[in-house]
């Protein structure tokens, strides 16, 4: 069966359209809730600073609880904080509806199995098969409640200070988080003075249509130049949903997903703390990052495009530490499998006390080769061997770079759109490499 709901991280669309309307949305979770392995089952779910969000998140519950799910509110929470309250509270599954990244008007649905993990293509596949034949589901002969659980976030914080950093002092040290605007703006300050911190906050004002606006992960320039104003010590830039980390030292110098696998690489690496040496990226991560581990007798495992796969690989070998270019960083079985920004500046600031190190010695020296990312609008995906155009460009590309750079192309999960990479030793190659391909693109009519 064709996937005509899921993409590469949940359900995603512009809010108010389908699939994401309140009617389908509860049709939704009624199905959800005919799929779900337990009974007297109970779900917990969370929602960024999108104004569409209470909205969805009523929708999904009473289908959830018309099926006969308990459903615990805790309203706007970041992504890895329901992650963690799903396997925590012993929930039978959770659901963040958050976009991520994306701009205001978008929405979207992810779910998470009882271990805090996202659902694999199997159980989206059934649930979508339930979606589609309803008529085959009856009502739950009793409802399941709806309750507001706002509370339940400090248990998230709680065990991010007793149990996953229980030595980690910042000793009064000024520590700034971007907040996108999203949802850590109400728990930013709070987990930042848990550790002894002095917390600045920027962007920590959601109203509904101001997320990832200029701000947050996207726009990293905003924290630098915030934390030289402020005169921070270290300092993170959080997407919407807080599961990215856009890394910044005290100087204003930006470190994405590479730079804080580069950073982490070296300083786990120099404590065995890597299993096998090895940590795990995707294809789009810069070739910088593979080349820097290598000096360090390290190995780099790369996969497809999503955190999922980053984690499917981390968890089929026993890997500790991976992550995207993006700014999701994975650290294996200690936090789940899961994408979290406060957690990553958090591990960051452990590593670089146990070492006796500034922020300014994280990953020092580390810079991409000249990259170039287009994200180009598709009117439909298609495998690139239906794409002759573009193949042969591709082919073209790779050899005239001979190793000394690389082209990625690929459709978008989440978005009907084509993305060109090339990266090189110098950005005129880059530029013509990248040209040649969006002609190719053009040339096989795909785009919009």
């Amino acid at each position: 069966m064709s996937r005509q709901l899921f993409g590469t991280d949940g359900i995603r669309g512009r809010a108010g359209q389908e699939p994401l309307t309140s009617p389908t949305l509860e049709a939704f979770g009624f199905a959800l809730a005919s799929q779900l392995e337990s009974s007297g089952a109970s779900i917990v779910i969370g929602h960024d600073g999108r104004e569409s969000g209470e909205t969805l998140v009523a929708a999904l519950a009473d289908g959830l609880a018309r099926g006969g799910v308990c459903v615990d509110v805790v309203g706007l929470a970041p992504t890895p904080a329901v992650a963690y309250l799903t396997t925590a509270g012993k929930y039978t599954a959770g659901i963040m509806v958050s976009a991520s990244h994306n701009p205001a008007a978008d929405n979207g649905v992810k779910l998470f199995g009882m271990d805090g993990s996202k659902l694999n293509d199997d159980r989206e596949a059934a649930i979508e098969a339930a979606f589609f034949s309803q008529e085959q589901i009856k009502d739950a002969a009793e409802p399941g409640a709806i309750r507001r659980a706002k509370n339940l976030l400090g248990d998230y914080i709680g065990w991010l200070r007793l149990e996953a950093f229980p030595d980690l002092d910042l000793g009064g040290r000024r520590v700034l988080i971007d907040c996108a605007n999203g949802a850590v703006s109400q728990i930013a300050g709070r987990v930042v003075h848990a550790f002894g911190g002095e917390a600045v906050t920027i962007h920590d004002k959601p109203d509904g249509r101001n997320i990832n606006d200029g701000c947050g992960a996207l726009h990293p320039e905003a924290a630098a130049k915030a934390i030289i104003e402020h005169g921070c010590w270290i300092g993170v830039s959080v997407d919407g949903d807080g599961d990215r980390a856009m890394l910044i030292d005290g100087k204003g110098r930006i470190l994405d997903g590479d730079g804080i696998l580069a950073g982490l690489s070296d300083l786990l690496g120099a404590h065995d703390a890597l299993v096998k040496q090895t940590l795990v990226a995707t294809i789009m991560s810069n070739l910088a990052l593979e080349q820097w581990v290598l000096q360090s007798d390290l190995h780099l495992e790369r996969t497809q495009v999503g955190d999922r796969y980053v984690a499917e690989e981390m968890r089929t070998n026993g890997y500790t530490l991976g992550g995207e270019k993006s700014g999701h960083m994975l650290f294996g079985d200690e936090h789940g499998f899961r994408g979290d920004g406060l957690y990553t500046l958090l591990k960051v600031c452990q590593e670089l006390r146990n070492a006796q190190l500034g922020p300014e010695d994280f990953a020092k020296g580390y810079v991409d080769l000249p990259q170039k990312l287009l994200s180009l609008d598709a009117v439909r995906r298609a495998p690139l061997e239906e794409l002759p155009q573009l193949a042969d460009a591709c082919k073209l590309v790779e050899a005239e770079l001979a190793g000394n750079g690389r082209a990625v192309v690929r459709f978008s999960g989440t978005e009907l759109k084509l993305r060109l990479m090339v990266e090189a030793r110098t950005e005129e190659q880059v530029e013509l490499a990248i040209e040649k391909l969006r002609v190719a693109a053009e040339a096989d009519e795909i785009l919009a």
